[in-house]
């Protein structure tokens, strides 16, 4: 069933259980929007300076008739800029979402369905303010972003479950500023905690109980993530890790240089690489149980 983009728009929240292609078109269709609203504003931009420019250029007798077009023009565009505004998606969120089933697809069980719900409303929306405090002089705002939940079914029957849940604090306060004009100052800092979790069926993995104290031994991240927790248990296995100093600064993943010359930079936090490795980390914790006792066997990761 295609996205139903009018109901969209009510909530924010994509939300579905549909094979991957369905979830990969209906990704398209939500960057389609965030760029024709993207392309709404840059025209709204425009336009609204062509109109300052022209009020500009005329003489006397006629600004009162260029006032009353003026005004009228810019209400339509006042419109078009709040419609425009409310569509302004993080391309980031779905962007992750595409990249990973893209990269998991091959994997992924073909006759079972994936349950994604992926909430694009804005990270400081007020149904996710979780409480307000003040600290010394600052008053503070804590919101927290559950945006992303992912399940789905591997071939070999492993079932996947990825989360992604953002913190963010906004301060604000007045102060005196270098002019001694007294100011509004802002801040904001938060961060992103991606959970991956594996569940199995115990008599496919009947040690896997007694890999929890050496299961960090298997655990293979990028330097700048924190590994914050990691649960193993007869039937499961799981990981939490938090993104690096900043965790609201990531992306999809990095580009590739477009020559052989060009040195590969690699970004803060490469969120796509880090969901895979989490997941390449569990599966390793997987085959050292399945293989306990019985040298020579591994089961085959996604």
């Amino acid at each position: 069933m295609a996205l139903d983009t009018s109901e969209f728009k009510k909530t924010y929240v994509y939300e579905t259980r549909a094979p991957v292609p369905e979830v990969l078109a209906d990704l398209r269709a939500l960057a389609g929007l965030d760029s024709r609203a993207e392309k709404t504003r840059i025209a709204v931009g425009i336009g609204s300076w062509v109109f300052l420019c022209l009020s500009i250029s005329f003489t006397v007798l006629t600004q009162w008739l260029l006032a009353a077009a003026l005004f009228a023009t810019s209400i339509a565009l006042c419109i078009l800029w709040m419609r425009s505004k409310h569509t302004d998606l993080d391309n980031r969120r779905y962007g992750l979402v595409s990249a990973l089933l893209q990269r998991f697809q091959v994997d992924l069980d073909a006759n079972a369905p994936v349950d994604v719900k992926l909430d694009l409303a804005p990270e400081d929306d007020a149904r996710k303010s979780v409480g307000k405090l003040k600290r010394g002089r600052w008053d503070c705002e804590d919101f927290t972003d559950a945006w992303l939940s992912l399940h789905g079914r591997f071939a070999d029957g492993t079932h996947l479950h990825l989360s992604v849940v953002e913190h963010v604090q906004k301060r604000k306060r007045y102060g005196r500023g270098s002019s001694g004009k007294t100011k509004l100052k802002t801040k904001r800092k938060g961060k992103t905690l991606l959970q991956v979790g594996l569940r199995v069926k115990p008599e496919r993995f009947p040690g896997l109980a007694d890999q929890r104290a050496n299961a960090k031994q298997a655990v293979r991240l990028p330097p700048e993530v924190v590994l914050s927790r990691l649960d193993v248990t007869q039937d499961r296995v799981a990981m939490r890790a938090l993104l690096g100093r900043d965790g609201r600064d990531w992306v999809v993943r990095r580009t590739k240089p477009t020559s052989p010359s060009e040195p590969i930079v690699l970004p803060p936090n490469d969120a796509s690489r880090v969901v895979t490795m989490m997941l390449l980390s569990l599966y390793q914790v997987l085959n050292h149980s399945s293989s306990q006792g019985q040298p020579g066997k591994k089961r085959s990761t996604p």
